[in-house]
C-alpha cells in the first residue's frame, strides 16, 4: 500500500512538471510570434518611388516641374543633346549618357509674350522613356496597355511613326498624363505629363 502511494505521488509530480514545461514552451512561442510588428510584411516596397523619379500627373516628372523654367534644367541635366525652337516655343531633349539610342527626357516649353516674365520659357510638357520614372501606383514604361487602363480611363488621341514603328498616344482626359504605346507589342514606350487642360501641349509631337 505504501509503495502504491509513493508511486502515485511520483506520477502526479511528473505529470505536473510536464504540464508546466508545456505551458512555458507555449508562452515562449507566443512571445516570439508577437515580437514581429503586425502588418510589417504588408508594405509593398516595389511601389516606393524616389522623389527624383516620381511622376505626378498634371504636375511633374521627377525634378521637372510644369510651368517651371526650362533654362533651370541645364543645371540638373547638363547641356541638352537636342533643341528645336520656333514661334516662341522650344523642344529640348537629353539622352542618357548622351547616347541617342538610350532613354530620353524631352520637354516642350513656351514663352508667355506680354507677361512680366516673357523671357522665361515655361515648361508645359514632359516626356520620359526610362522605366525608372514611375507614378505612385507603380506605372512606368514597358507595361502592357491594359495595366495603364486599370488606373486611368484612356482615349487614343493621336499616333506617330518612330523608326518604322507606329506608336499610339492614349490620353487620360483631364488628368494631365498620357501613355505612348507601341501598336505591335502593346507596350508603353513613353509617359507624358502636362497640365490637365492644356490642349495645345496635349497634341504637341515631341519626337
Amino acid at each position: 500500500m505504501k509503495k502504491r502511494i509513493i508511486k502515485y505521488a511520483l506520477l502526479t509530480a511528473l505529470s505536473g512538471s510536464l504540464y508546466s514545461c508545456g505551458q512555458h514552451s507555449g508562452s515562449e512561442n507566443t512571445a516570439n510570434e508577437t515580437a514581429v510588428p503586425a502588418g510589417e510584411d504588408a508594405v509593398d516596397t516595389s511601389k516606393i518611388v524616389p522623389a527624383d523619379k516620381l511622376i505626378v500627373p498634371g504636375k511633374s516628372a521627377g525634378k521637372i516641374v510644369l510651368n517651371g523654367s526650362a533654362d533651370s534644367l541645364v543645371s540638373v541635366f547638363g547641356k541638352p543633346d537636342f533643341s528645336d525652337a520656333g514661334m516662341g516655343s522650344v523642344v529640348i531633349t537629353w539622352y542618357a549618357k548622351h547616347d541617342t539610342s538610350g532613354y530620353k527626357i524631352s520637354i516642350f516649353a513656351g514663352h508667355n509674350f506680354g507677361a512680366k516674365d516673357e523671357s522665361v520659357a515655361h515648361i508645359r510638357k514632359v516626356l520620359v522613356t526610362s522605366p525608372d520614372f514611375k507614378t505612385a501606383e507603380g506605372l512606368n514604361t514597358g507595361l502592357d496597355l491594359t495595366k495603364y487602363q486599370e488606373h486611368y480611363k484612356l482615349k487614343q488621341i493621336s499616333s506617330y511613326t518612330d523608326k518604322g514603328k507606329k506608336v499610339k498616344v492614349y490620353e487620360a482626359t483631364g488628368k494631365g498624363i498620357a501613355f505612348e504605346v507601341d501598336s505591335l507589342s502593346n507596350k508603353g514606350v513613353a509617359i507624358v505629363v502636362h497640365q490637365p487642360n492644356d490642349s495645345r501641349a496635349t497634341y504637341i509631337n515631341m519626337h
